[in-house]
């Protein structure tokens, strides 16, 4: 049965006196969730046959999806269009494939776009007392030394590490094409809206958000997943940008990679990066 038909079916059954009583599915929904788990719990105590409890649960889960038909009508909702978007939805936030990656400058001159590989030293030094930081590509400077202009040693210094990251799986980076040189100067409204000081200033707020929630996560060591709301106010900042059509999974991707390499960049002292936008990696090399 497709779950159309059953929200149709179930609608002869739904005898609410008000039609539009959304209160009622809801605590319906929830009083079966909590009758789901109470019988589960009666399954833990009392040490009951695994095939009794998945019993009690097929019924409690038939409820449950009464409630859900009702509500979705409350709502003038498809339960099959919600199932379409819900996997729609986790395939882009929680599959492992990526599409090749959209190559935002292709149209411009190449000394308008991001190189399609690199390999970027972080060079430590101290100075004044403070732990500084300052890229290379090759024999070239790129941006100015930082340290981590805070009160502690959080590592901060290494946070280009994100922006080479944006760069490498996402093919965007404000900031690595001002630091680079390579705006897109042939598009007066390209340069001035995707590449100018506002865009930078949101990816710049984007890597201080990010580190911000990594720091109750271990700044992601070990990690496989990154947290979705996390992910809905990273989309939700770049909404207006080029980079706004580019799938959880590979924001995902970035920020995973930003701190593993971050990571390792702290844990070295500084060290050598590659990244590939036609492989959507950044890796951490020597």
């Amino acid at each position: 049965m497709e779950l159309g038909e059953y929200q149709e079916r179930s609608a002869k059954t739904d005898l609410r006196a008000d039609p539009a009583d959304i209160a009622f599915p809801l605590l319906g929904l929830a009083g079966e969730v909590g009758s789901l788990v109470a019988e589960y719990k009666k399954h833990l105590r009392a040490n009951t046959p695994r095939e009794q409890f998945v019993q009690e649960a097929r019924e409690d889960l038939g409820d449950l999806l009464w409630y859900l038909a009702a509500l979705s009508r409350t709502l003038d909702l498809s339960l099959d269009d919600a199932a379409r978007e819900n996997l729609q939805k986790i395939s882009a936030v929680w599959g492992n494939d990526l599409p090749l990656a959209t190559e935002y400058d292709g149209e411009f001159p190449i000394a308008q776009r991001l190189p399609r590989s690199f390999i970027i030293q972080f060079r430590t030094y101290e100075h004044a007392g403070l732990h500084h930081v300052a890229m290379y590509l090759g024999d070239a400077a790129v941006g100015d030394p930082l340290n981590d202009n805070a009160y502690v040693d959080d590592d901060y210094r290494f946070h280009d590490a994100f922006h080479l990251a944006c760069a490498a799986v996402l093919g965007w980076s404000p900031i690595l094409r001002h630091l680079l040189g390579c705006k897109r100067k042939q598009n007066d409204d390209v340069d001035r809206i995707e590449d100018g000081a506002r865009a930078r200033a949101i990816e710049e707020a984007l890597a201080a958000y990010v580190y911000s929630v990594g720091r109750g996560f271990n700044y992601f060591h070990g990690a496989k997943r990154v947290d979705w709301e996390l992910l809905k106010t990273v989309r939700r900042m770049t909404e207006h940008l080029e980079v706004k059509n580019e799938p959880p999974v590979a924001w995902q991707r970035a920020i995973l990679q930003a701190y593993e390499v971050w990571n390792a960049l702290a844990e070295n002292g500084g060290g050598t990066v590659e990244g590939n936008l036609d492989q959507r990696t950044l890796k951490f090399i020597s």
